[in-house]
């Protein structure tokens, strides 16, 4: 895929994200409704403990990190995973999973950051999944990149078992690792 390709997408779904956020907090921050009876419920709430973990971590330890050790980590994820991205573009030929899980991995990354710098109260999540926890659209594009990137490591695995972690680092050329197999 073409790199003006996956920024349309990936911008896509984050004003998709943003847009149904304005809407919510604008109109509806005070509804509730069952989407499926039992399973689903429309239920907004701000979390500003800035991600699921720090959710968890305070609810059974009552630990919380603050937002700059947050933006800080999503920072240093986003880097390896850019030079993750970019090293499995080098030494693979097919790439339309990747790129297509790479978009996902993005637009939830840049929602994930609008969130906790945007959004005053913290994330607005809106879809109740009973009784587990409150999730929204960016949670999914998260849940999307985990899903194609696996289909997409197992597609490749024998390719990628081939590399050394060095690599991903380091430029190394694209026959290196196709001579190995």
């Amino acid at each position: 895929m073409k790199i003006q390709t996956i920024i349309f997408w990936t911008i896509l779904l984050i004003a998709l994200d943003q847009v149904i956020k304005i809407v919510i907090y604008q109109h509806y921050l005070d509804t509730n409704f069952d989407i499926i009876p039992s399973l689903f419920e429309f239920k907004p709430h701000f979390n500003d403990k800035h991600s699921y973990l720090n959710s968890l971590l305070n609810q059974k330890l009552n630990l919380h990190v603050g937002l700059w050790p947050h933006i800080i980590l999503f920072l240093i994820i986003e880097f390896l995973i850019l030079k993750l991205y970019f090293f499995l573009r080098r030494v693979i030929k097919r790439t339309r999973l990747l790129d297509i899980a790479f978009i996902f991995q993005l637009a939830g990354w840049v929602c994930a950051l609008l969130g906790n710098l945007v959004w005053k109260e913290g994330t607005l999540d809106y879809i109740y999944l009973k009784p587990l926890f409150i999730f929204d659209l960016k949670d999914v594009y998260l849940n999307c990149f985990v899903i194609f990137f696996l289909i997409f490591y197992l597609k490749n695995r024998e390719i990628i078992s081939h590399a050394k972690t060095k690599d991903i680092f380091y430029p190394i050329k694209k026959d290196s690792i196709e001579k190995s197999n």
